[in-house]
């Protein structure tokens, strides 16, 4: 297969012909008329011109320009519609007749498999995602042999071969097969990976820095005990990197595939672990920019240590920040390791520090949809400024967290001045609106069903594409058992052009499940603004109006006094306009928002629900997450949450609070733990709330993790009442990544009930988020 590099550099120079014979070079047409383009063709016609005149600019009328060739000729070449292009020129009157000469590719009329034993034609034909019949690229093609690989590979044909010809057609002229050659290879399963020679660090650990895994109880989705053989290389240099971190500077690693039986192998992995070495000395060479005492400071790896390769990249990474922040944006550090002695290394950082830089332009490309602006709002760097390497990757992660682009690189080249950096953009955009259904199942929510489209990159003035100016646009609507909710969100995260951002919504929600005594049903609106302060936090204001109404059961409303007096859900039943403002502030440091393993998330506010309307609460509220991750991927967690609604007799019943169930008090039913309503029991909630969860995960198995957790907690009715007994339990649990989505399952028990009624034994919880 030819190289579109072969092909330009094949061709960089356009044979020109007049008559036959060549008369002119390039640079004599350049700039005249073209009075007509027409292609020739060498062979048989099995593209139409019209689809060849798609992928071409040249056109009769334009200028001649030899670089506009050069581009058609990579076009056409990489359209996969020709196997050979040649441009001609010749001179007719004033003006240039351009010829384009091609050999077409064969048109694809059958597709067939050689070497397949455990696949059937059929089933690699629907892998290869290919349809005979028509003319393929060579990409198309690539990508059909890259889905067979991950196909086999799949299944455990780790050492698996696919190659491919093209043949000519028994049928018509200009016709082709396209035919897989498949060497399958023997298939193999990792029964155990065996560790040989490592004194010093236990096997376990070892086997948790790889990606391959031993097979387990759940492979069918987790997928261990299968090879790949490029990701196996990957986990050898993870393990000798593990030891280069703790020392072990000229550690050794061998890999030999032991059989079981005939489709199960052992992976042995023999470790010549060497000396391990400690830190002599740490030093820099030449420098004239800097001193060295400017850099020592905030060095990680120093003498004394233990060698840590980690560290020491690290630092190296620090000293080109140093220099990189400050305009040296070509500075290059490199590492001179020396033996000081039979178990010491001394370490001596060359810098080669280079010149410093400004910012000349800054040039965007790629962004055929998202608006330039939308762009450059996240650059961190002006033209102008000395140039900063630091906040060229800034530049790059900050774009790539847009998730409007599947790839983002961020370069330098010389500008137009003496001293001066042009910074390039290059996006590839990517689809940014979605529709997609789902079903959530719970054990609050029952069943339920929901649709939802979303655009993260939209433009609310832009007809009819809606996409562009960075906005965020979500409609969902959700339908269960339990409960119905339609929602309308709209957020421009640039208000005024500033990093403020406005937000919208109008929502309609029906619950059935807050108690049996009545149905809570609500619609309205919203309007925020949300401020980040610092890297780590915001602070977010909210206007919410909304209409509420409650609707007690009829047979809970005017019970005879002889019959227990009235219920007190009664004085709750009917329609409440609700108008609130709430000002919230958020710290999160947290390093990941679905498993988060360190780092810490807290969150203080006040909403006041008073501004006209029916209701008069302040509510307060205070919650907060701290997480640390221990020994073998474990992570231990403590979550604390404080509710308040001041107001005492007067708090409405869609204020009051009440725990139990999965996301409280996980060993008590759902919203069964607080005051109660004399004559039916059931639980009306408190103006005061508060509980803790300490939890304790661990990795089980690949996506699996146990959890051991103790909750406590408590419920009042007066607002600022902490005094009242608490609620304890304690349970076991497991969170599963499932490909379909997370599950997390729990058992709980009381431990400690002060009220009785709600202690009824262990309670099963889970939470189940299915899309398809």
């Amino acid at each position: 297969m030819k190289s579109i590099p072969q092909y330009a550099t094949a061709l960089a120079g356009f044979i020109l012909f007049l008559s036959g014979t060549v008369t002119s070079l390039a640079q004599d047409f350049e700039g005249k008329n073209i009075s007509s383009v027409s292609i020739r063709y060498k062979g048989a016609r099995t593209v139409d011109e019209a689809r060849l005149r798609g992928h071409m600019s040249v056109k009769a009328g334009q200028k001649y320009s030899a670089s506009r060739l050069d581009d058609d000729v990579r076009t056409l070449y990489e359209s996969g519609l020709v196997d050979d292009i040649r441009f001609f020129a010749e001179e007719v009157g004033g003006g240039v007749k351009v010829i384009a000469e091609v050999s077409t590719r064969g048109k694809i009329v059958a597709v067939a498999f050689d070497g397949n034993i455990k696949f059937s034609d059929k089933k690699l034909a629907s892998v290869t995602k290919l349809k005979a019949g028509g003319v393929m690229s060579d990409q198309a093609i690539l990508d059909a042999r890259r889905n067979i690989l991950d196909h086999y590979r799949g299944y455990g044909y780790a050492d698996v071969g696919v190659d491919h010809m093209i043949q000519p057609s028994a049928g018509a002229q200009g016709t082709s097969d396209l035919v897989f050659l498949i060497d399958e290879g023997a298939r193999a399963e990792v029964r155990k990976i065996r560790f040989e020679g490592n004194h010093s660090i236990a096997s376990h650990k070892l086997r948790n820095e790889m990606k391959t895994k031993q097979k387990g109880w759940f492979s069918f989705f987790t997928k261990s005990g299968r090879i790949d053989s490029a990701k196996l290389d990957e986990d050898i240099d993870r393990v000798l990197d593990y030891y280069r971190d703790r020392g072990y500077l000229r550690v050794k690693a061998d890999i030999r595939r032991a059989p079981v039986d005939d489709e199960r192998v052992d992976l042995v992995i023999a470790i010549t672990e060497g000396n391990k070495y400690t830190v002599a000395a740490v030093g820099f060479g030449k420098m004239t920019v800097f001193k060295a005492s400017d850099l020592a400071s905030a060095l990680t790896l120093t003498a004394g240590q233990a060698y840590s390769a980690k560290k020491m990249h690290n630092d190296i990474r620090t000293i080109r920040s140093y220099y990189g922040s400050r305009g040296y944006a070509d500075a290059a550090v490199s590492p001179d390791i020396r033996n000081a002695s039979a178990t010491s290394v001394s370490i001596t950082y060359r810098i080669v520090e280079g010149g410093r830089y400004r910012v000349g332009r800054v040039t965007i490309e790629g962004n055929d949809k998202t608006q330039d602006r939308v762009i450059r709002r996240e650059l961190p760097l002006k033209p102008g400024d000395y140039l900063n390497s630091v906040e060229m990757e800034t530049t790059k992660r900050r774009l790539r967290n847009m998730n409007y682009f599947n790839d983002v690189q961020v370069s330098g080249s010389p500008g137009n001045q003496k001293g001066y950096r042009d910074i390039n953009i290059l996006v590839n955009e990517k689809q940014t609106g979605s529709v997609s259904f789902g079903l959530g199942f719970s054990s609050v929510d029952s069943i339920v069903g929901y649709v939802t489209l979303e655009q993260t990159n939209f433009d609310i003035t832009d007809w009819p594409s809606f996409t562009g100016a960075g906005q965020r646009f979500n409609a969902k609507v959700q339908y269960g058992n339990e409960r119905q909710d339609i929602s309308l969100n709209w957020t421009e995260p640039w208000f005024l052009g500033r990093r403020l951002a406005l937000g919208t919504e109008l929502f309609y929600r029906s619950a059935l499940y807050y108690s049996s005594e009545y149905d809570q049903g609500q619609y309205g609106g919203a309007i925020s603004l949300r401020k980040p302060l610092g890297k780590r936090g915001y602070i977010r204001a909210e206007y919410r109006i909304e209409d509420i109404e409650i609707d007690v059961d009829s047979d809970n409303i005017g019970v005879p006094p002889a019959q227990g007096g009235p219920s007190l859900f009664e004085q709750y039943d009917g329609d409440y306009i609700r108008s609130a403002l709430s000002v919230n502030y958020v710290h999160d440091t947290r390093d990941s928002n679905q498993l988060p393993r360190k780092g810490h998330k807290v969150s203080v506010g006040i909403e006041y629900a008073g501004l006209g309307g029916d209701v008069d609460t302040p509510i307060y509220t205070l919650t907060g997450s701290q997480y640390w991750n221990l020994w073998g991927d474990s992570i231990l967690s403590i979550e604390g949450n404080f509710y308040i609604a001041d107001g005492d007799e007067d708090v409405e019943i869609f204020d009051k609070k009440a725990l139990g169930g999965a996301h409280s008090l996980r060993g008590f039913e759902n919203r069964d733990v607080g005051p109660r309503d004399p004559v039916s029991g059931e639980v009306v909630g408190g103006n005061t709330a508060a509980f803790f969860v300490l939890e304790y995960t661990f990795p089980l198995i690949e996506r699996v993790r146990g959890a051991v957790f103790y909750d406590v907690g408590l419920c009042n009715a007066d607002s600022w009442d902490f005094s009242s007994d608490l609620y304890h339990d304690a349970g076991l649990g497991l969170r599963l990544n499932l490909p379909f989505g997370p599950l997390a399952v729990d058992y709980a028990f009381p431990l400690e009930s002060p009220d009785d009624e709600a202690d009824n034994g262990g309670q099963f919880s889970f939470y189940l988020d299915y899309a398809f």
